[in-house]
């Protein structure tokens, strides 16, 4: 199975690299813009999609978070 590498923070394109930063600052985990920015075409058109609906609706943001990490943890998921 092939493991896809993380780029280092130095690595990303300007523009993901500071919202990385700017996430890791508010203590999140920037381990998802060390992979996908090696597509920053993809990582951009994802963050459009992904944006609102984890940003935005009914559906309070730590109900959403604790569906996701069910679903995983159903899937075996360990992360």
């Amino acid at each position: 199975m092939t493991i896809t590498r993380m780029l280092d923070l130095d690595e990303l394109d300007p523009t993901f690299r500071e919202a990385a930063l700017r996430w890791q600052a508010a203590g999140g985990n920037v381990n998802m813009h060390r992979v996908f920015g090696q597509m920053p075409e993809f990582f951009q058109k994802f963050v459009e999609f992904y944006g609102p609906l984890v940003n935005h609706g009914k559906v309070p943001l730590r109900v959403k978070e604790l569906a996701r990490i069910r679903v995983a943890n159903l899937n075996e998921c360990d992360y």
